[in-house]
Parts: structure tokens; C-alpha cells; sequence
């Protein structure tokens, strides 16, 4: 499914009348008044302002575009002047199906370029425009914004338009669930190639590629199906495993609520088992600062952690401790999802939760929990788990398609008539290809985070990823143009540890210069511990405290062991 990018002339054949004097201000200049005399004939150089309104009301055919569309309009250009002078450009990308919404996208461009372009991702369920004038997740107080540093940016709305990113009904019409799984990533793309050339008379340098979650999902999407098209990508808690994920959060939404609510946890009973692996596995990276570092030899002592929190004879008690039930249910989420069946890419596993290891499912952390109450809505709603939520989406519009469809009889183990939707769903949605030859041959780059923490996406679905990415191409081979990074303590945007973390620079340096990453250093934002710094290690490695000021990134070391 690779494509080549769109050509120059390309982009020029749109300049209709309303291009005026010229077809851009070279390679991002000022774009001001003055101008040059040749013999007789006198050329100027358009403001910044007159090439911005001269895209306004661009049309752009859907031949234009790789993937089928009914083509694309600009409705608007302006000039805008905050985080450096650029030209804000919005429009809409049209459906072939007229039933099916359009996709919203933005594209701005700096007045002073400096060559290259990102792509911003979404998160969720997507459905609000993704603006790309944002700081990226995680970037370092201070750090300026993308856009304020040159880059040209943009992003989209995945394709359907929504005020909550746990809304899936856009999922019932085929083109707008093709567009979320990943086709809305190139159409803008497409789109934002033309008008970066249309604005600049060039092509970027070097095209990027930014998104965490849902957006992590969209940036390897890219390169495993228009691999030509980015340089490289910063992907950070990336739902790959999408079809693994939703499948996975029916299964804890059936442990939780089946059997009367028999194995349902609250509040209480989450944040007392969470103390108790904190209280087990705290020190064994040689500090007690409220990060599990050393996950290995946490999940080792599993078995007797969880014994020490069993209520006498097994039945509940109360809040100081777990029934045999809900112990179930923390097993559940603990144990990788098996499947007798395989979803896209021969995938047949998604990966457990480090509950039992350090995950936040609640407490001062995290307003995410397993819910307010033993019996769920029908729809799931916002006092039920957060995974079931989500999960209970996907069942009705992504799979069923009734939207009053119970999800907690359907089993991911035994889906029954379904289990054929089931695959052909994940063969839209998925990034768990491990075939980036072509990617790696143009010289792409990977940079991929993952805290330890994350309770919302597997931490090992990344890992099962990368490990599957050793195994096609051997360690030596993936060194050259992949870096893999695990953040003890952090959640998904939660954890007692809120890294910031330089890494658009990072990539920039190694695709720009050769200078690939090593050990990177992660600095909290948390209120209580904001300054603290942290090695970040690269994969397998973990951070071990050697002595010295514990809030200091200098006194650990990158360790296996």
C-alpha cells in the first residue's frame, strides 16, 4: 500500500487565479515587499499575508489524493501571528460515501521555515480536529511548540467529528471506521504535502511523524503502510495491538461485572492492592521513591503478594483485602489475552497489565478506576471502568453495530459468528506489522516510548512488538533505525512519575545527523516530585540507584540486573 509522494508540478497545477504573483516565498522567507529589476522586467516577492489567502478556496481533486476521496477543499488561510508568523489553513477532505463525514484537517505554515514538516496523531476514539499548534506530549517546560521552531504542522480529526474521544458511533459507517483506522492518516497527509509546496515551491527536507496512544497507533500505521511517505516517528504508549486492546478490555469488563459483580474491585480495594505492590517492590531498584524500576523481579513475587492481601477464607471482608473473586480478577488484567484465533498480522496474544507491578488503576495518580459500582450501564458511562467503556464502544459499533447490543455476553475467546468481523475489523485498524523493510531501507527512524506504569494500553503490547521486530531483523539490524524506551512510573498521562522528555530533538539529531540516541534523561512534572530526573534507559535496561542524591538522574544506572 506505499505510494510516492506528490510530485511539484503537481502541487502547481492548483494555483488558480486566486495564486496572485507568485507561487510562494522560496524556502520560508519573510515573504516581504521588495523586489528586483532585470532589464525591463520587474518581478516582487508576495507578502506573507498574499500567499496565505492565495490558498484560501483551493480545490484539490481526489486524484490528487492516494486513497479514494471525493477530493479536498481549503475554507480558509489566515495569517496568524503567535508562535512565530504562519499561515493557518483549514478544510475538508470529502467521503466518497456521502453518508460518511468528511475529514477535517489543519495545515500550518511558518513564515520562516525551516524545512520540515510534522504530522501531529489523535487519541482515542479521535473525532476533535487535531490543531497541531500544540506543545507534543511530554515536551519540556519551556520547550517551544513545533510550529514556533519552524516545522510545518498538521493533523486532522481521524475522519468523524465528536465531543468525546470514547464515542465510537461513527464506527457504523465502513468508510469512516477505514478513515480511524488509518486511511484519514494519509489523506491528510497528501493534502498537506501539496500545500507545503504550494505555499513554499519546495518539499520538505524531512517529513515527522508525533502521536501518543491512539496517535502512537497512526504514527506506526504510517510506516508499516506508506512507508516512503515519513523519515521519522515518535510514537509513545502506542495502542498497535488495536483490535488485542478492545478485546482485551471486554475481557476485564467480564471479569469485573459477571457473576453478580462477584470480582469487581472499587476504589478502595484498587488503591490498598497498589500500596501493597508499592510496599513489596518499591526498593528492589535500591530506592524507596515510589517508582517500581525493577518490574522483573516485581512480577516475581507476584504470587505472594497477592496471597498477603487475600481475605481470610476467601470470601470479601471489606476493603483491607481481596476475595478469591476479585484476586480472579486481578489475574485476569495481570495475564496476557490468548486467543484461538488469529487477528491481523497472525497475532494471536495481547499482552497483560503491570498491576501487579506498579500499574495505576486508581488513587492520587489517576481519576481512571474499575468503576463506581458492581453493575454497569448499558451503554457503559463515565461511573464504569474506563477500559469497560471503551470496550463496550468497540462491541457495538465497531463489531456489532447495534448500539443496544449487551456487551458483556459477547467473548472474545468465542465470538461466534462474529469472530470473521472481529478479524476483518482488525485488518483496518492494527499496526502490528513487523515488516518495515521498506521503511528501514529509506533510512526511517523509530523512536518508541512506553511507561512501565500504563493502565490503559499494555506496556508489554509494545514490547511483544519490538521483540517481534528482533526476530525478523535481527538486534544488530534494529539498533540501526529503532530506539525502544520503558519509563518506570508512568502511567498513560498518569503515575507518580510525569516525564518530560526531548524527544522530537532526539529524532531530529539522529535522522538529520547519524547521531542516534542512547541514554535519554526524563524529568517529572508531578507537583510533589517536579524536578526529579530519571535515566531513560534503553530497552531491556532499567534504571538502578547507585547512590548519591536519589532525585538526580547521575545517580542511577542503566541496568540488566
Amino acid at each position: 500500500m506505499t505510494s510516492r509522494p506528490l510530485g511539484w508540478a503537481l502541487a502547481l497545477s492548483f494555483c488558480i487565479s486566486a495564486c496572485g504573483g507568485g507561487n510562494g516565498g522560496g524556502s520560508g522567507g519573510s515573504g516581504g515587499n521588495g523586489g528586483s529589476t532585470v532589464g525591463s522586467t520587474s518581478t516582487s516577492t508576495p507578502t506573507a499575508a498574499a500567499q496565505c489567502s492565495a490558498l484560501s478556496g483551493i480545490a484539490i481533486p481526489a486524484s490528487a489524493i492516494a486513497e479514494p476521496t471525493g477530493g479536498a477543499t481549503v475554507t480558509s488561510a489566515t495569517l496568524v501571528e503567535t508562535s512565530g508568523e504562519y499561515c493557518q489553513v483549514n478544510g475538508a477532505i470529502s467521503p466518497v460515501d456521502t453518508t460518511a463525514p468528511a475529514i477535517n484537517f489543519q495545515v500550518n505554515l511558518p513564515t520562516s521555515w525551516n524545512h520540515k514538516a510534522l504530522h501531529y496523531g489523535g487519541g482515542g476514539f479521535d473525532g476533535t480536529l487535531i490543531t497541531g499548534v500544540d506543545p507534543l506530549d511530554m515536551a519540556p517546560t519551556g520547550t517551544p511548540t513545533p510550529l514556533a521552531s519552524g516545522y510545518a504542522t498538521f493533523g486532522d480529526d481521524s475522519g468523524h467529528q465528536s465531543t468525546s474521544i470514547t464515542d465510537a458511533k461513527f464506527a457504523a459507517n465502513d468508510e469512516s471506521l477505514a478513515n480511524y483506522g488509518g486511511l484519514s492518516l494519509k489523506k491528510t497527509h497528501d493534502v498537506a504535502m501539496l500545500l507545503i509546496s504550494k505555499r513554499y515551491a519546495a518539499a520538505p527536507s524531512k517529513t515527522y511523524f508525533f502521536g501518543s496512544s491512539t496517535g502512537g497507533r497512526d504514527g506506526l500505521s504510517e510506516v508499516q503502510r506508506w512507508p516512503a511517505d515519513y523519515d521519522g516517528i515518535v510514537v509513545n504508549r502506542p495502542a498497535l495491538n488495536y483490535t488485542g486492546l478492545r478485546l482485551s478490555n471486554v475481557v476485564l469488563g467480564r471479569a469485573l461485572y459477571l457473576n453478580n459483580g462477584a470480582g469487581w474491585l472499587d476504589v478502595a480495594k484498587t488503591v490498598m492492592l497498589q500500596n501493597a505492590v508499592t510496599n513489596a517492590c518499591d526498593t528492589l531498584d535500591g530506592v524507596a521513591d515510589g517508582i517500581i524500576s525493577n518490574v522483573a523481579a516485581c512480577k516475581a513475587q507476584s504470587a505472594t503478594m497477592l496471597a498477603s492481601v487475600r481475605c481470610a477464607n476467601g470470601a470479601d471482608t471489606g476493603d483491607t483485602c481481596l476475595s478469591d473473586a476479585q484476586i480472579a480478577t486481578v489475574q485476569t488484567i495481570a495475564a496476557p489475552l490468548q486467543l484461538p484465533y488469529p487477528l491481523a498480522n497472525g497475532v494471536t496474544q495481547y499482552a497483560g497489565y503491570n498491576i501487579l507491578a506498579g500499574s495505576v488503576f486508581a488513587g492520587p495518580y489517576t481519576t481512571r478506576d474499575l468503576g463506581q459500582s458492581a453493575v454497569p450501564s448499558n451503554p457503559a458511562g463515565k461511573k464504569d471502568a474506563n477500559q469497560w467503556v471503551t470496550g463496550d464502544q468497540w462491541v457495538k459499533y465497531f463489531i456489532t453495530r447495534v448500539p443496544t447490543f449487551d456487551s458483556l455476553t459477547f467473548d472474545p475467546l468465542n465470538p461466534g459468528a462474529y469472530q470473521s468481523r472481529v478479524q476483518a475489523v482488525s485488518a483496518l485498524t492494527d499496526a502490528t506489522s513487523t515488516d518495515l523493510s521498506a521503511y528501514r531501507a529509506k533510512g526511517g527512524k523509530i523512536i518508541m516510548t512506553h511507561g512501565l506504569a500504563d493502565e490503559i494500553v499494555s506496556t508489554d503490547s509494545s514490547t511483544d512488538y519490538y521483540n517481534g521486530l528482533v526476530q525478523r531483523f535481527g538486534q544488530g539490524t534494529v539498533d540501526g533505525f529503532v530506539r525502544f524506551y520503558l519509563m518506570p512510573g508512568v502511567g498513560h498521562g498518569t503515575g507518580p512519575f510525569h516525564p518530560a522528555i526531548d524527544s522530537l530533538s532526539a529524532l531530529d539529531q539522529w535522522v538529520e545527523n547519524g547521531v542516534a540516541p542512547g541514554t535519554l534523561t526524563m524529568t517529572d512534572l508531578n507537583a510533589a516530585t517536579r524536578g526529579r530526573s530519571r535515566p531513560l534507559c534503553r530497552y531491556p535496561l532499567w534504571p538502578r540507584y547507585m547512590g548519591g542524591d536519589a532525585n538526580t538522574a547521575s545517580s542511577f544506572a542503566c541496568v540488566s540486573a
